[in-house]
């Protein structure tokens, strides 16, 4: 065959290839790609907001970004061309701050109660693990719901029911609670003599003051977890396995694990996955410090596990830190006392001294720090710690970051936005109705829970790097909603119920005749707090890849990055915002491979 004869039957290829795709785009084949999209709405997140119709990936990485008419020299008879038909791409999320292998493993391998939401279908389900699982000493479930129960929370007398002779323990749903039985407390020691241990709390009956069966915070519920088995690495391998679809059907291709256990079993089966190539999601992580136990030597440990880690799809370089805990057990920090308790400001887990000790240790070893920070009062003291580590080790590019950030004094945002701090905040808490506000109201007042919660455009205004974290499990994630959210900060009565399936009438089941408390609605927030479309999508790409030290890899669809993209059902710069949190995805790219 002559040179001219074979030219023309590869470009007939060529033109076949381009029509079984429904493409009119003939290749030439020069720089052959193993993947082209094209006839795109795609949204880069480039420094320019740049627009683009097509990219080309090889080998996992992005080498060409422009126009469909361009991109013929990147199709081959080989290359995958998918035709995307005007639908709109961007690049696929980063989850700033969730706990993807112990929630992961609650679902498969304890009683989850996540989707449930009254006292009666919380036991119906215990009990129906209890009975599916008859071989187990003791039982273990997650995923209640603090807000479903009074003020004096959920009793043991209740979990008795199910079982007096095996230990029963059940966490809810943001981690800082415990739901415990008799035979628990019998095990671990607590009677009502018993004092509230360092850094947790004992809820007491208010009648006769014996343990009521709710402990809050870890330095309580570390007591519990050695009455039963620890998690295998087999069991963790399989809960990561299965929830990096999860994520992945939700657009997510990078997350930071903001609590990894220095437990072998935990952090080898992401190590393990990393190396056999198993995994579809890109992990960062932060080693967990307790303040309780000898904190200096812990940080020592984490200092030379990170050395051990440095998979691209496993990386432990941060430490994870609480300055305080939550507004809804007390036990958050605040600056001015609680409304319900005028001389009860809240728990400061930290000392200054010692909070600096640990900071310092962890940056001048080159690592990150990763505060879990809710009350104005935590965010203040943090702050200055962060402020005197600096005076310590001097000035570097440390990109230490703050989680959830509910409260912050202006005063502490403008010096979060000049220490260079990332702050993960959770959008999905963020909404205004009548079951946010009617839960946080009696601690904080109407004045603080409407006008000092949250001040996240203050933080982008700051300068400060703002991500979107789901916290899972505590919220499912779902970055259409947190972008919407971020936006709106106002949802309808009733709307966060309608969406996740939670119905406002079992909000009091223990106290079923409490009338809906009405609030004086001119406290809203202002909306200078509401952020825009282009804050809310550089939050979920590109600055959560900038906190983990991975612009240059992900977060931006650009020539030399690694193609991570996700297709949406619509595109979210040209539908009413209210239509953002039904747009549904429908394709996930991690590094080059279609992984939904």
């Amino acid at each position: 065959m002559c040179n001219n004869q074979f030219s023309s039957l590869i470009l007939l290829i060529f033109i076949i290839a381009g029509c079984a795709t429904g493409s009119d785009i003939v290749g030439t084949g020069e720089k052959a790609a193993d993947t082209v999209l094209l006839k795109g709405q795609i949204y880069t997140v480039d420094n320019l907001k740049s627009w683009a119709e097509a990219v080309a990936i090889e080998d996992g990485t992005i080498v060409f970004v422009g126009s469909t008419k361009e991109i013929s020299p990147y199709i081959g008879p080989q290359t995958e061309i998918i035709n995307l038909k005007g639908k709109f791409a961007m690049p696929s999320f980063v989850d700033g701050h969730m706990h993807p292998g112990w929630s992961a493993y609650t679902y498969l391998y304890q009683a989850a109660l996540y989707d449930l939401y009254t006292t009666e279908q919380y036991l119906d389900k215990i009990r129906e693990f209890a009975d599916e699982n008859p071989n187990l000493k003791g039982i273990m479930g997650a995923g209640f719901y603090r807000s479903v129960f009074d003020s004096n929370g959920p009793k043991k007398e209740w979990l008795d029911e199910i079982s007096t002779e095996h230990p029963i323990a059940v966490t809810s749903n943001d981690g800082h609670s415990m739901w415990v039985n008799s035979k628990t407390l019998e095990m671990i020691g607590i009677t009502k003599d018993t004092p509230d241990p360092k850094g947790g709390v004992i809820k007491r009956d208010p009648e006769t003051g014996e343990p009521s069966g709710l402990l809050h915070e870890y330095g309580a519920m570390n007591l519990v977890w050695d009455i039963f088995p620890a998690a295998t690495k087999a069991e963790y391998k399989k809960s990561l396995l299965w929830l990096q679809d999860w994520l992945n059907a939700e657009g997510i291709t990078t997350a930071h694990d903001a609590w990894l256990e220095f437990d072998p079993n935990y952090y080898e089966a992401y190590q393990e996955l990393a190396e056999e190539g198993k995994l579809t999601v890109r992990y960062r992580g932060s080693w967990y410090i307790e303040p309780t136990d000898d904190f200096m030597e812990q940080i020592e440990q984490g200092v030379e596990l990170a050395k051990k880690f440095n998979h691209p799809h496993f990386k432990a370089h941060s430490f994870k830190f609480f300055a305080d805990q939550v507004i809804e057990g007390e036990t958050a920090f605040l600056v001015e006392p609680y409304a319900h308790r005028l001389d009860y400001y809240g728990q400061k887990t930290w000392t200054d001294e010692e909070m600096v000790d640990a900071f310092s240790k962890v940056d001048k070893a080159g690592l990150q720090i990763h505060v879990h920070v809710i009350g104005d009062g935590a965010a203040k003291y943090t702050v200055k710690a962060l402020e005197k580590t600096q005076e310590i080790n001097g000035e570097r590019d440390s990109r230490h970051s703050f989680a959830h950030v509910q409260m912050a004094k202006p005063e502490d945002v403008k010096k979060m936005g000049e220490l260079g701090l990332s702050a993960h905040m959770s959008q999905y808490w963020m909404n205004i109705d009548e079951y946010f506000w009617d839960f946080y109201l009696p601690y904080l007042g109407p004045e603080r829970a409407f006008n000092e919660t949250y001040p996240h455009k203050s933080l982008f205004d700051a300068g400060v790097n703002v991500t979107v974290a789901s916290d899972f499990n505590v919220s499912k994630p779902d970055v259409m909603f947190a972008i919407y959210s971020g936006m709106k900060r106002i949802l309808p009565i009733g709307k966060y119920m309608e969406w996740y399936g939670y119905d406002p009438k079992y909000r009091y089941v223990t106290n079923p005749d409490a009338e809906l408390r009405k609030y004086d609605m001119s406290y809203l927030p202002p909306a200078s707090e509401c952020v825009s479309l282009d804050e809310m999508v550089a939050a979920a790409t590109i600055n959560g890849a900038y906190a983990n030290f991975l612009e240059n890899e992900v977060g931006s669809i650009e020539v030399g990055k690694k193609a991570d993209i996700v297709v949406l059902s619509k595109n979210i710069f040209k539908i009413d915002t209210e239509e953002i949190p039904n747009v549904e995805i429908e394709m996930t790219f991690f590094e080059g491979k279609r992984v939904y």
